[in-house]
């Protein structure tokens, strides 16, 4: 009688550590995610958004204008907490090719083809962006490394605010400004470049 009652008290035991650990996993948020309607994740960058557009083989020279546009990106699960995020986009070298500062906490995508400067009814209110040698967009090279294409991180952080950093400010700087300030886990997505056939 009384290994019968071990038993079975064992087995509500097991069973009720079981519902904790399954109540458990059903309360973890999910992660932020970062997408593209016009990219994916881990798919070579079709060439309208790079420097040299349908020309794989030419690299736009610093502070040459080119008809790149960023795509349109989208974000989702965002952090409780968070009030503001920061977009960035750098290659395999950390090269910064395109941050995004100071996106409010309520918005939850940019559109495609934001302009150079910073006043563009495209950018959220109060955001500004650069890259390393624009104030805007200014594309990956459509050129391969000696292993093959060049990789594009791009990189989204929640923050509990906004950051004070300048218009100019370097990838470190922004880098340095959001340390102790993320709400969560930041969201990646990799992108090659370039695909020539869209």
């Amino acid at each position: 009688m009384k290994c019968n009652l071990l038993r079975v008290l064992a087995l509500m035991t097991g069973l009720g550590a079981i519902d904790a650990t399954m109540a458990a996993e059903n309360t973890t948020p999910p992660q932020l995610t970062l997408s593209s309607p016009t990219v994916k994740d881990m798919e070579p960058l079709p060439l309208k958004y790079s420097q040299t557009g349908t020309r794989p083989s030419i690299v736009v020279p610093p502070g040459m204008n080119n008809g790149a546009v960023n795509p349109p990106i989208e974000w989702s699960n965002v952090p409780e907490g968070t009030n503001a995020f920061v977009l960035m986009v750098s290659d395999h070298i950390d090269t910064l090719m395109w941050a995004v500062v100071n996106i409010p906490g309520n918005v939850r995508s940019l559109p495609e083809g934001i302009p150079n400067g910073n006043d563009s009814s495209k950018l959220p209110a109060g955001a500004f962006h650069l890259s390393f040698r624009s104030n805007g967009w200014i594309g990956p090279a459509a050129r391969q490394n000696a292993e093959g294409r060049w990789t594009y991180y791009w990189k989204l952080y929640p923050l509990d605010k906004k950051l004070n950093v300048p218009e100019d400010a370097s990838r470190d700087d922004i880098l340095a400004a959001m340390e102790g300030h993320l709400t969560g886990n930041k969201a990646v997505m990799i992108t090659p470049c370039c695909d020539g056939s869209n």
